[in-house]
């Protein structure tokens, strides 16, 4: 479930380029456009980018394969995030054609791939909205001070069902359209899930299952396959010994692990982006004061410039131990214990054992230390 709320957030991954050349043109009319509201076209492949400086555009892309179009500065209709992008399928040999329809939402037209698509889209829409309303209210109560705990609980109690029904909602529409290239793109906007992606291909026919636009949920498909098999790797650590690494720490000098046996550990794996890892410091500060005296935290910072981490660790006045994973050199902790989100917890008992593995901020790991040391 937090994976598909970080989905939610985040929007749909780039793919790479695939077979199939040819080129592809997205036209537009933009009334209304203000002076401050930005607009692209971008080619996650060739890098392009397109700036609106009228009220029309068109643009063709010489695409080497299937890509995906980023629209961004101007609906602010369903489905977008906050910045107002949006992410589409684009199609060699295919013409997109936006505009806004009476709510002001996108709205596509062109080739009957994209006349499908905006129907596809349209099925799921309410379901969509849904989930993307609940978020929201989920972000803006954490901003208001609510607790996490509190918010978790609350997700754990509706996101499953509004999950069971946008994934419903997407089968509905494949299962109604099984010969249609746009219901195989639609495809990838399901959840990362082998069983889930793979139920929904089996609803389509050998030709759309064979379709350029397939690759977009193949592609999903073949990610929710390895985010799988990390996640299976990761919590087959708990009751094995925790693999060492030796990082710098905050001062520039060598750190490892190993260094912290005989004690109870916790491996935070974090970074200053990360909002759900800085929303848990006074929790963390909370705990770290509570039991001390019977564990150490070792933060791991992720994806981090050096300055940036420091800035950090000084400014939350985190006095944990710490240390920085460069992607460059040394040890690769986040490869080690298959680190798939942010916060990832592992919890190391004395002797060097995997005791707990945790993903996300959740209640369970400060319950889990309760249990421990009270």
């Amino acid at each position: 479930m937090k994976k598909f709320l970080f989905a939610m957030l985040a929007g749909m991954i780039a793919l790479g380029a695939m077979a199939q050349d040819g080129k592809f043109t997205v036209k537009g009319t933009f009334e209304d456009v203000g002076d401050t509201v930005s607009f692209m076209i971008k080619s996650t492949s060739i890098g392009k980018f397109a700036p609106v400086t009228g009220q029309m555009v068109e643009e063709t892309f010489d695409l080497k394969g299937a890509d995906e179009i980023i629209i961004g500065g101007w609906f602010t209709g369903r489905n977008y995030s906050e910045k107002g992008d949006v992410t589409l399928p684009a199609i060699p040999g295919e013409t997109l054609i936006i505009s806004k329809d009476a709510n002001g939402d996108l709205c596509l037209g062109g080739s009957q791939f994209y006349l499908d698509y905006n129907e596809a889209m349209k099925s799921i829409e309410p379901a969509d909205k849904a989930a993307e309303e609940f978020v929201m209210h989920l972000r803006n109560e954490l901003e208001a001070g609510t607790s996490q705990e509190q918010l978790m609980e609350e997700y754990q109690e509706k996101m499953p069902l509004l999950l069971k029904d946008y994934v419903n909602a997407v089968m509905d529409y494949v299962k109604a359209h099984p010969d249609q290239d746009a219901a195989a793109a639609l495809i990838a906007q399901l959840p990362d899930d082998v069983d889930g992606i793979e139920a929904a291909a089996a609803l389509l026919t050998d030709r759309a299952r064979n379709s350029i636009a397939a690759n977009f949920y193949k592609k999903n498909l073949e990610k929710a396959k390895k985010e799988a098999e990390e996640e299976a790797k990761q919590y087959s650590l708990e009751g094995c010994p925790a693999p060492d690494f030796t990082l710098m720490d905050i001062n520039g000098k060598p750190l490892a692990l190993s260094s912290l046996r005989g004690k109870w550990v916790i491996i935070d794996f974090w970074g200053s982006w990360c909002g759900w890892c800085i929303k848990g410091i006074p929790k963390m500060k909370e705990y770290y004061a509570k039991y001390g005296d019977k564990l150490e935290i070792l933060g791991v910072d992720c994806n981090d410039t050096v300055e940036k981490w420091k800035n950090t660790v000084t400014k939350h006045e985190l006095p944990w131990l710490h240390v920085y994973w460069d992607k460059e050199k040394g040890d690769n902790p986040v490869e080690l214990y298959g680190v798939q989100g942010f916060p990832t917890k592992v919890v190391v008992n004395p002797e060097g054992m995997v005791a707990k593995i945790i993903v996300g901020e959740d209640p369970a790991f400060y319950d889990f230390l309760d249990e421990k040391f009270k």
